[in-house]
C-alpha cells in the first residue's frame, strides 16, 4: 500500500488499522503532511500546519499503542481545523493581519474532544477573513482554489476545509457554519459536510453563546466519516447553554440504509428567494429525490416560494460581528478585505429598531422552516443554486451567469443555506453528481432540531444510490 492509498482511505476504513497497529499514527501523518506539500501549492486549501508538532504526537500515539494503552477511538487520524477555531500549538489568525502569529495555548472543546479520543488536530484550513463570506480568499492567505477545476472557487468560508477533505489531506475537517460555510463548500468541492443542530456540538468560544448563527460542524469523504467525527465532538458542555438540549448517545447508520427509506415523507424545496437554478443543478437534485422515492420515499409536495427575510438576518449577522471585530477598524481596516471592512462599517450603522425587527425576523425564519415540515419528514434543496462560481468572484457583486444579472449572492446563488443557521435546524450537503463541465452538485437535506441521526441515514441511502467517494478531483493524483 502507498502513502498516497494510505490518505485515499477513509477514516472509518483505517480505524481498525489503527488501533491494531497495522497501519502506523507516524506512516500515515507523514503521508498527509507530504501530500499537502506536494499538491496544496494549486489549491491552498492549508493556512497553517506544524509538521513537527504533528509527527511528535503521531510518534507518541504509536509509542502508547506499543506500551500497551487502550487506542481512543479516533486513534492516530489526522484532523484540520478551520482557522476560526482554536488549535493548541497553532496559530489562530482567522485570515486576518489582526491576529497574525497568536498561537494558542489550548483547543476549543470540540477539537480538545477529539485529540482525547485520539485523533491529531495537525492543520488549520482557509477561511477568509473573520469568516465574513461565502468565498475563501483572504489577506494573510491569498485565494483558496477549487480541486476540480482551479479557476473556480471553493466556496466558503469552511473553504479550506472543503478543498482538504477532496484531496485527502486528513481524513476528518472539523468545520464552522454561519449561514451555509459548511455546506456550500462541500457542495462545491464534491464531499459532504454537516451543521448540526445548535449546540449538538459545543461552541463555547463564540462571544455570544446565545446570539451566534454558527454551529461547529464537520466534513469528509463519506458520510461514515462526517459520523464518526459529529460522534467524536457531541455532547453537552456547561459553556454553551445550547448543548444542554441534545443527547450524548452516538448517531448510528443504519445496516441497510435503503431500508430507511420505507415510508420517509420528504418535500423538495426549489426555489425560495431566488427565481432561477441552473439547469444541471436542477437536474441532478430531481434525479436524487426520484433515486430516493424508487426506493420508497415519497414525495409529500413541493413548496415553490417560501419566505425567508434575508436581509433583517444579515443585519442581526453584521451586528454580531461589529461587536466582535469592530474595535480592530481604526488599526487594520485598511488591510483588511474589502467587504470584510465594509460588513463592520455597516455593523456600526445599525440601530435599536433594525436590530429589534432583525430579531423578530429570526423567529420568523424558524417558524417558516417548521411549516416545510407539515406532513413531512425532511426536505431537500440544492445546497447552491449554480456549481463553484470563478475564483475572482466578489462577495458584494450579483451572481452572473451566461451575461445575465442573477441578483445579489446571498439571494441568488446561496439562498438555501441561510435559514437554518438562524432557526437551528441541523441540515447536511451531499453530492449528487456533476455539472455539463465536470463540477460537483450538491443536494442540501434539512430536519427538524436534533434529527442528525436521520439526515445521515438519508444521506448514507443517497451515498449508496450515488455513490460518489471513488472520484478524485484531477489535482489530487
Amino acid at each position: 500500500m502507498t502513502d498516497d492509498d494510505l490518505c485515499r482511505m477513509t477514516a472509518s476504513a483505517l480505524v481498525s488499522r489503527m488501533t491494531s497497529g497495522e497501519v502506523k499514527a507516524a506512516r500515515l501523518m507523514r503521508a498527509v503532511l507530504d501530500r499537502i506539500e506536494r499538491l496544496d501549492g494549486d489549491t491552498n486549501g492549508i493556512a497553517h500546519v506544524a509538521p513537527e508538532l504533528a509527527m511528535a504526537e503521531a510518534e507518541s500515539r504509536d509509542k502508547a499503542l506499543a506500551r500497551g494503552d487502550a487506542p481512543g477511538a479516533l486513534h492516530g487520524l489526522p484532523v484540520t481545523a478551520k482557522d476560526l477555531l482554536k488549535v493548541k500549538g497553532l496559530p489562530l489568525d482567522m485570515g486576518s493581519f489582526a491576529f497574525v502569529g497568536q498561537v494558542q495555548k489550548d483547543d476549543a472543546e470540540a477539537i480538545a474532544r477529539l485529540r482525547r479520543q485520539g485523533a491529531i488536530p495537525f492543520a488549520k484550513t482557509a477561511t477568509p477573513e473573520f469568516g465574513h463570506k461565502v468565498l475563501t480568499d483572504c489577506p494573510t492567505n491569498g485565494v483558496s482554489r477549487n480541486p476540480w477545476d482551479l479557476q473556480r472557487s471553493c466556496g466558503g468560508s469552511s473553504g479550506g476545509a472543503g478543498i482538504a477533505a477532496a484531496m485527502g489531506f486528513g481524513q476528518l475537517h472539523v468545520t464552522s457554519d454561519g449561514a451555509g460555510s459548511g455546506r456550500i463548500p462541500a457542495s462545491a468541492c464534491g464531499v459532504v459536510g454537516i451543521k448540526p443542530t445548535w449546540g449538538t456540538v459545543p461552541h463555547e468560544t463564540t462571544t455570544d453563546v446565545f446570539g451566534s448563527f454558527t454551529c461547529v460542524g464537520m466534513m469528509a469523504r463519506t458520510v461514515e466519516d462526517v459520523a464518526l467525527g459529529l460522534n467524536g465532538m457531541k455532547g453537552a458542555d456547561r459553556r454553551d447553554p445550547w448543548s444542554f438540549g441534545g443527547s450524548d448517545h452516538p448517531f448510528r447508520l443504519p445496516h441497510d440504509p435503503l431500508a430507511a427509506l420505507r415510508g420517509l415523507r420528504l418535500r423538495l424545496v426549489m426555489r425560495t428567494v431566488n427565481d432561477w437554478v441552473d439547469p444541471d443543478v436542477e437536474a441532478a437534485v430531481r434525479h436524487a429525490v426520484d433515486a430516493l422515492m424508487d426506493t420508497g420515499a415519497q414525495n409529500v409536495g413541493e413548496i415553490a416560494d417560501p419566505v425567508y427575510d434575508h436581509s433583517n438576518a444579515l443585519i442581526y449577522m453584521r451586528a454580531y460581528q461589529y461587536g466582535r471585530f469592530g474595535h480592530l477598524l481604526e488599526e487594520f481596516g485598511e488591510r483588511m478585505d474589502p467587504t470584510a471592512r465594509m460588513s463592520l462599517i455597516q455593523g456600526d450603522q445599525h440601530s435599536y429598531e433594525k436590530l429589534a425587527k432583525a430579531m423578530r425576523a429570526r423567529t420568523d425564519i424558524f417558524h417558516e422552516v417548521e411549516r416545510q415540515f407539515d406532513g413531512a419528514d425532511v426536505y431537500i434543496t440544492p445546497t447552491i443554486a449554480t456549481p463553484a462560481l470563478l475564483a475572482d468572484q466578489k462577495q458584494n457583486e450579483p451572481l452572473i451567469v451566461d451575461g445575465i444579472d442573477r441578483g445579489p449572492l446571498r439571494e441568488a446563488w446561496y439562498p438555501y443555506t441561510v435559514p437554518q443557521n438562524a432557526s437551528g435546524h441541523p441540515a447536511i450537503s451531499v453530492p449528487v453528481g456533476f455539472s455539463s463541465s465536470g463540477i460537483p452538485i450538491g443536494m442540501q437535506i434539512v430536519g427538524p432540531w436534533h434529527s442528525e441521526e436521520r439526515l445521515l441515514a438519508i444521506a448514507a441511502a443517497v451515498e449508496t444510490l450515488l455513490p460518489w467517494a471513488d472520484k478524485w478531483p484531477p489535482v489530487a493524483s
